[in-house]
């Protein structure tokens, strides 16, 4: 029960200053609020109510103390008819004048219209860097394709760092400082954790989760050098390689890493892949969903469709690389891809005879200390850091394995064997539906039958060096006549034109006689498929 309240004093209900000489009866102090009163009152009460020395001197202004015996200066005032409470600041932090001071600043916001509580509640949402990594993911990165990374690195890195920082706190030097201790294990995810970091600082400016004028803290930091992978699967690692993809046991993710040599498609791209979107009459797979963007059609090559052909479907499941739940499709080829890898680098090392030998020893020895205990999955053959660590203490030289492959490097193995059959850059970027924009016009100007040939070509090539076709040996990829395979540009055709002459003014050949162009470009050369003689009485 309240009573005895100066009307310039705004105490909210339950507040009560317990006297000495009459417990449970409320007061408000009749002189000004000093040190002293402070230092010797003590809380009194039912642990429960509030204890406040309200001040005469500046209306709502006050001491609160706790059971505790903590102390810190309030302020209580109306917005609106509803009482606020504010909390200035601990006793001792501050001193009683400059509590008084700051009571006074707030009171004139509450008089102008504001709600300095409010106000200082609505900064403190959303200021974490946990609420600004949640509201990130909420608002922007669940609707990129690359979301999962963006909370993978989010949960690795960023939170464990600062989660309960204010986002505002984050300085340049923080950024630099956690850009360079991830760099130690990665240069590459380093810079994907800055860039991702820029962006959340950028967005959270306009959000309101820093202010206006705050300077991103992940800008003008120097990122690490980038060295491009250059891995792929070369002919001679090949044969290795489909004997174990062969031997995986995982009937969806052996297709699946089949495919992915024979088409070059993306690994979601492909594990998502749906029988609705596979055209077995025009040869052809739909891949609606795509890193680029866009659709993509994929040529299938005639090993592709054979493969394709033999692919069982599931009743009441569309993909076509189905998985282990019921309608779902393939999920963990990460897995099967490093027993495929270890079993083809088993394989690569037991062609030599001293390294065979030495194999077979280690999985004598492993077979040895067998207990009773070992896990059913276990089996005697050794690791291959186990190989390596024998055969370096046996000087024994390893040839070269094939266990650093990326699941990736399937599809630079596809733009690899491309190009080293003699097929365009520009080509190349169609097949693999590459996103870089400059090249996309160019892209266009190229048939699907074009697409289609190389395609069909590198399915050879790929199953003969594998040995599963009688060779591996491809023809050179047929020209059309009308085309100059320099540039890709429409050249005139070369049975009705005996110039030659080239139409592409950008072109380097465009002024140089059919002779000239025939000897300095070869590419030129082999789109004219008219006989030597002809060709040297158009000449």
């Amino acid at each position: 029960m309240l009573c005895d309240v100066s009307p310039r004093v705004t105490i909210p209900p339950g507040d009560i200053l317990v006297t000495r000489n009459q417990p449970g009866r409320a007061r408000h102090p009749s002189m000004k609020l000093t040190k002293r009163a402070i230092d010797a009152t003590t809380y009194e009460g039912d642990g429960k109510s509030r204890h406040v020395l309200w001040d005469s001197e500046v209306p709502g202004f006050g001491c609160r103390l706790l059971p505790s015996g903590k102390r810190s200066f309030v302020l209580s005032y109306r917005v609106n008819n509803r009482k606020r409470l504010l909390t200035l600041g601990g006793y001792g932090a501050l001193t009683l004048d400059q509590a008084r001071k700051m009571a006074r600043a707030e009171l004139a916001k509450a008089e102008a219209g504001g709600d300095p509580l409010g106000d200082r509640q609505k900064a403190a949402r959303g200021e974490t860097i946990a609420d600004l990594c949640t509201a990130y993911m909420e608002r922007h990165g669940n609707a990129k394709k690359s979301g999962d990374d963006d909370q993978r690195r989010i949960n690795s890195y960023i939170l464990p760092a600062w989660r309960n920082l204010q986002a505002a706190a984050i300085k340049r030097a923080d950024v630099a400082a956690l850009h360079s201790k991830i760099g130690k294990r990665g240069h590459y995810e380093a810079n994907r954790v800055l860039a991702l970091l820029s962006k959340m600082f950028e967005l959270a400016r306009r959000w309101g989760y820093v202010p206006e004028d705050h300077a991103n803290p992940a800008r003008d930091i120097d990122r690490f050098k980038e060295m491009k992978r250059d891995r792929w699967i070369t002919p001679a690692e090949l044969p290795h390689l489909a004997e174990a993809i062969n031997a995986e046991l995982n009937a969806s993710a052996r297709n699946g890493l089949w495919l992915y040599l024979l088409t070059g498609a993306r690994k979601s791209e492909l594990l998502r892949a749906r029988w609705e979107d596979l055209d077995m009459d025009r040869a052809e797979l739909r891949l609606p969903d795509t890193k680029a963007g866009r659709t993509h059609y994929i040529p299938l090559s005639g090993p592709a469709m054979a493969l394709l052909r033999e692919i069982p479907r599931q009743p009441g499941n569309p993909y076509i690389l189905p998985g282990k739940t019921p309608g779902g499709h393939l999920v963990n080829i990460s897995k099967p891809w490093g027993r495929v890898r270890t079993a083809a680098t088993l394989a690569r090392w037991r062609e030599i005879p001293e390294v065979a030998a030495l194999i077979d020893r280690l999985a004598e020895q492993r077979a040895a200390t067998k207990s009773k205990h070992t896990a059913k999955d276990w089996t005697p053959a050794p690791s291959l850091a186990e190989i390596r660590a024998a055969a370096t203490a046996e000087a024994l030289d390893l040839p070269p394995a094939i266990d650093d492959v990326r699941l990736h490097d399937l599809r630079r193995t596809v733009g690899s064997w491309l190009a080293q059959s003699g097929n365009s850059l520009h080509l190349i970027g169609r097949v693999l539906n590459h996103s870089n924009q400059s090249t996309t016009a160019v892209y266009a100007r190229f048939s699907e039958d074009s697409v289609r040939t190389a395609l069909e070509q590198h399915g050879t090539k790929i199953l003969g060096a594998a040995g599963l076709t009688p060779t591996a040996e491809v023809a050179p990829l047929a020209a059309r006549a009308d085309r100059c395979g320099a540039c890709g540009f429409w050249a005139e055709d070369h049975a009705n034109a005996p110039s030659g002459a080239c139409v592409n003014r950008r072109s380097a050949f465009y002024d140089e006689s059919r002779a000239a162009k025939a000897d300095a470009c070869q590419r030129f050369a082999r789109d004219d498929h008219g006989k030597p003689a002809q060709r040297a009485a158009n000449d």
